[in-house]
């Protein structure tokens, strides 16, 4: 099954790229994106497409692995993650694509997505102030815009959910920009003003969307109503009584969903005999997975039967090595706004109580982490008598 995480980002596009990242950055699961002392991953892979260039796969493939290594890099030294994008380019240098338009135009992409993560070393390498100092000096500076509206992005990410701090942030960063940008006439530099704008209003979207899961906090499980169940037989609201339950939205098309679906493996085997239930929560797509298809896709003309795409679903969640039951909810929307679902993946911890404790948007290692911490805490607690 083909898995779309961070190759779909990658673009021609300094923003598009940011905007795609924020999401992606939560695609990365631990487990498989460690540090790889900047080493290129996944040559066998690219040796395969170079063999036969009909198939994109492999070199999807390819660029996945790496991205994913990449992202996980920026995190530490800076000359490691510069040793990566240069082994990549030189792995893909020369690389023919024949006819294959689909291959060409990823080929591309990487190269350009690559220059995107030098730009964020630079930014990297300068403190915010220093940014600022840039912008302020020359309010007319485009690339000193970027790096600007790079560096906000990465000073958001290290605040982990921290609401408080994010609404100064946001509210400091906008006068900065609008005072600046009030500056200048040149449309050429206001374009670049109003894309570090959207920037910030990206990480303004993060504190409503962080403000919408503490409102829920305490509030009682709502009950699964399941159309059907897939991979399992489902539970009964007595079956769960006292157990750590938690929900994890997700849906066939969503790369972050798929690169999460180890963690939700590993918690089950490893918290399972404590009490800890895990339930996928999906709803119904209109996808079907065609004899002799790759994967899954959506049927754009008519309607899939809901048996057919619950056996579709069954085929991919046992590809992926799922142990737990999936619950087709009868009526998705009231059922995703009682558990305030705006992105996925999404997960909510439920405790021994039948109380809601903790909600995760994403897969990012600081959310993933807490959550783990989130679920011994519950386990720990005695069964309400």
């Amino acid at each position: 099954m083909k898995r779309f995480v961070v190759a779909a980002c990658v673009s021609s596009s300094l923003f598009a790229f940011v905007a795609c990242n924020r999401a992606a950055d939560d695609a990365v699961p631990a487990a498989e994106a460690e540090s790889t002392g900047g080493e290129v991953l996944a040559q066998d892979s690219l040796a395969t497409f170079v063999a036969n260039p009909t198939d994109t796969e492999p070199l999807m493939d390819f660029t996945n692995a790496n991205f994913e290594a990449l992202q996980k890099e920026m995190s530490g030294p800076s000359e490691v993650t510069q040793k990566h994008i240069e082994g990549i380019r030189k792995s893909i240098a020369g690389v023919d694509p024949g006819d294959n338009e689909q291959a060409a135009g990823l080929l591309n992409s990487i190269e350009k997505s690559l220059q995107v993560f030098e730009f964020r070393l630079v930014a990297k390498g300068f403190t915010l102030d220093e940014v600022q100092a840039k912008v302020t000096e020359n309010p007319s500076d485009v690339e000193a815009i970027d790096l600007y509206a790079v560096k906000i992005d990465m000073v958001s990410s290290e605040m982990h959910d921290d609401i408080p701090q994010m609404e100064a942030f946001v509210k400091n960063e906008a006068d900065f920009i609008v005072s600046n940008a009030e500056k200048v006439d040149d449309s050429k530099v206001k374009i670049a003003y109003r894309k570090a704008a959207i920037v910030l209003q990206s990480i303004a979207q993060d504190v409503d969307r962080l403000k919408s899961y503490e409102k829920i906090i305490g509030n009682e499980m709502t009950p699964i109503d399941a159309q059907a169940w897939v991979n399992g037989d489902g539970f009964t609201p007595e079956e769960l009584e006292g157990k750590v339950i938690l929900l994890d939205f997700w849906a066939v098309w969503c790369g972050p969903c798929v690169a999460g679906f180890p963690h939700m493996i590993e918690w089950q085997e490893e918290y399972g005999e404590e009490g800890l239930q895990v339930i996928g929560i999906t709803r119904y797509f209109n996808f079907d997975w065609p004899e002799g298809a790759e994967g899954p896709g959506q049927v754009e003309d008519g309607e899939v039967p809901p048996a057919q795409e619950e056996a579709m679903l069954n085929k991919f969640v046992a590809e992926h090595g799922l142990k737990h039951p999936t619950a087709l909810v009868a009526d998705p929307d009231q059922f995703y706004e009682s558990y305030a679902v705006s992105v996925i993946p999404h997960m909510v911890l439920i405790g021994r109580d039948g109380k809601i404790r903790k909600v995760v948007g994403g897969i990012g290692e600081a959310g993933i982490k807490s959550l783990d911490e989130a679920i011994q805490k519950a386990l720990a607690e005695p069964a309400p008598q």
